[in-house]
């Protein structure tokens, strides 16, 4: 099967730079590098210079496009952005398009897989990309794409059942998969640390509305015994209470900004950690959470945000229905007996290991993807 993708900020995560990197572009990079170990052909759509910028030897085929720096504001789409992804997708002769993140982006790539007769499979990122929540952030003529996007998909991947059941309501007989993220733990990953070695509670994400750190920073300010430790950056557009949750994050004795902590070192940064707090008001699937229970850490979480609940089902961690549980939970788990903590490390990381590898997700998504493309306009067709 020969897969094409797009995405703008992989080149940065394949460089391991400075900038803040969604949790798209991550799972985006796993599956694209699952989908090529097993026999695929993959490649991804980006910006013009990404090439070397990223320099040689990545597993990922970069194929660039345009300078998302130059144009105006919405004719550039018309004769620069479309023209030039058509051309790109067009030479690269996929049997089917993927695409994550709603936006322009997503009627871009159902368009060229509609002139070439090819699938377009979009990827739901967020529970607020299926509800009414969907419309927030976006520009009219950003919503009036996706939606009309939407429409044009030959099918859905979601994160969880909360999107399947919204999708299947809006697009009823539309072809909908749940299939959960992945993320990679190496056959030889070390045994959880125990509990005398772990110190903080961890917190790690981009900054921005969504993530809630006025949230994280009252319930720091609740429990001044407990140390945090906030890794992240700014997004680039940050609001306003987020920038002064951070500021008043700075100022707590019990908390430490660590800033960016670059991909390399972020399973070193969840594995001396108590737990991973997340304070999130909506995700889809964090990978963070993923990330933590990889090195055994526990995850405290909000109800919402636990993923078709698999904290609370699996006894991962604390899975709160409101603020105040949340918090509660944080005081449970860093006071617990050292035994009873070890026992749910070591069963953190048994459970990601059973259910959430790349390889049994790319076959998921190949499974899914296979029946799109035998019906296809042009199966098998040179475009």
């Amino acid at each position: 099967m020969r897969i094409l993708s797009i995405d703008f900020s992989i080149p940065y995560l394949l460089k391991d730079d400075n900038y803040p990197i969604g949790g798209w572009t991550v799972q985006l990079s796993i599956w694209l590098r699952a989908l090529e170990n097993a026999g695929h052909e993959v490649a991804l759509l980006t910006w013009k210079g990404a090439l070397a910028y990223v320099g040689s030897g990545q597993q990922i085929k970069l194929i660039e496009t345009y300078d998302p720096a130059h144009g105006m504001r919405v004719g550039k789409y018309f004769y620069s952005y479309i023209p030039k992804i058509l051309a790109a997708t067009r030479a690269y002769r996929p049997d089917i398009m993927i695409q994550g993140i709603c936006g322009v982006h997503t009627a871009i790539m159902a368009f060229v897989a509609g002139r070439l007769g090819i699938p377009f499979v979009h990827r739901v990122v967020s529970d607020m990309n299926v509800d009414e929540r969907c419309k927030i952030g976006l520009r009219f003529y950003e919503w009036s794409a996706y939606s009309w996007a939407r429409h044009r998909t030959a099918a859905f991947l979601c994160q969880n059942e909360y999107q399947r059941e919204k999708l299947a309501a809006l697009f009823p007989g539309k072809p909908i998969h749940v299939i959960h993220n992945a993320v990679v733990v190496a056959e030889d990953a070390a045994a959880p640390l125990p509990r005398v070695e772990r110190r903080y509670v961890a917190w790690l994400g981009v900054f921005r509305h969504e993530k809630n750190l006025p949230l994280l920073l009252r319930i720091a300010q609740e429990l001044p015994a407990v140390k945090f430790r906030v890794a992240g950056m700014p997004d680039r557009n940050v609001d306003q209470s987020t920038l002064d949750a951070v500021n008043g994050l700075r100022h707590l004795p019990n908390v430490e900004l660590v800033g960016y902590v670059r991909r390399a070192d972020v399973q070193q940064f969840l594995s001396e950690a108590t737990m991973l707090l997340c304070t999130s008001d909506f995700e889809g699937f964090s990978n963070v959470l993923l990330e933590a229970l990889a090195t055994g850490t526990p995850v405290v979480t909000r109800r919402p945000v636990d993923p078709d609940l698999i904290v609370l089902r699996h006894a991962l961690g604390a899975s709160a229905e409101d603020e105040l549980a949340l918090s509660k939970s944080v005081s449970t788990i860093w006071d617990m007996d050292a035994n009873e903590y070890n026992a749910v490390a070591t069963r953190c990381q048994i459970y990601v290991k059973a259910n959430h590898s790349p390889t049994a997700k790319a076959r998921e998504l190949i499974a899914a993807l296979t029946p799109l493309i035998a019906k296809s306009k042009y199966p098998g067709q040179p475009l």
